[in-house]
């Protein structure tokens, strides 16, 4: 799918966004178990480690260096797209996902954007049918465009790893852009795999369908989770009713509308927002999971399993 990113361009939607808790106990980020439909935080912070990951994932793309991931886990793929949003500043090929393992789980995890600000700016919030399951209802443009370019190639690894019977539990995570593409890669692979009850936790995510392909997923994900700083604007979009303009010389305005799944897990941090800044701290891959591990037994033990990743600096 071509990138449609620059076809159109948002009509309303930064004015708008730059206007103006319980779970269990860890004390680390240790792999989560078999899901449950209760929020758990050993697996939202086990979870957000591995979007911390995703993002390390890329700079160590970027710098030349083998990506790997700290025991337990293993990674068995990653995934590439050059499906990108206007201001990240990458160039062919970049990685956007990866696979792993750990005990009886499979684990797909979803990178978010380098620039918030700018995909926020750039997205075009348009909708294309949802073609992975039968009345589907409809989904965002871009995110649909990245996750089709890999969704096949990410279908079949889990679909070889869970061939052999030893994997037992799908977990499905990312943040941002990440928690926009577990959205989507969760009914597909529940359809497609032998994993039929994948259990999702997405962290800063925004809407990504419509309300027909909102009621297809929570009637068929039962575990599903989004962690959401109540500061955060970026999973407010798109806006429920999302006016965006056409190319020159139409300037023809279409409504489009959003609604999110279910199992919003609210957190706080950061506070109003004043300039991109504060639209970035509040949004910040970094920040979320100092806000979980924040919720657990033992923070300082929890904060150091993520120090370095993506650059976080928790010390």
């Amino acid at each position: 799918m071509a990138n449609p990113l620059s076809r159109l361009t948002v009509a309303v939607l930064l004015a708008t966004s730059l206007s103006a808790c319980g779970g269990g106990d860890s004390g680390s980020s240790a792999p989560p178990g078999p899901g449950q439909n209760s929020f758990n935080l050993s697996s939202a912070v086990a979870l957000m480690q591995l979007c911390l990951e995703s993002y390390q994932m890329l700079t160590d793309f970027e710098n030349g260096q083998t990506f790997t991931l700290p025991a337990p886990y293993t990674l068995q793929a990653q995934f590439y797209t050059e499906e990108q949003f206007s201001g990240d500043g990458l160039n062919g090929m970049v990685p956007i996902a990866f696979v792993a393992t750990s005990g009886s789980s499979i684990y797909v995890v979803f990178r978010g954007t380098t620039t918030i600000s700018e995909w926020i700016a750039d997205a075009t919030l348009t909708q294309v049918d949802y073609t992975y399951v039968a009345n589907g209802g409809k989904t965002e443009t871009g995110f649909t465009g990245i996750y089709d370019s890999i969704r096949t190639a990410i279908i079949q690894k889990v679909t070889s790893l869970a061939s052999g019977g030893a994997y037992t539990t799908l977990f499905i995570t990312g943040h941002s852009l990440g928690g926009a593409l577990s959205v989507l890669a969760a009914p597909d692979l529940a359809g497609q795999t032998q994993l039929k009850q994948p259990v999702v936790y997405t962290f800063a995510g925004p809407r990504a369908g419509d309300p027909a392909f909102a009621s297809l997923y929570n009637g068929g994900i039962a575990t599903s989770w989004r962690v959401v700083n109540t500061n955060d604007e970026v999973p407010k979009l798109p806006n429920p009713v999302t006016t965006v303009i056409g190319p020159p010389p139409d300037f023809k305005p279409e409504i489009f509308f959003y609604e999110h799944v279910n199992g919003e897990y609210d957190i706080t941090f950061g506070g109003p927002i004043h300039s991109v800044n504060d639209l970035i701290f509040n949004h910040s891959s970094c920040n979320y999971f100092a806000t979980l591990c924040g919720q657990t037994s033992n923070p300082t033990q929890c904060k150091a399993m993520g120090q370095g990743l993506n650059d976080c600096d928790f010390s």
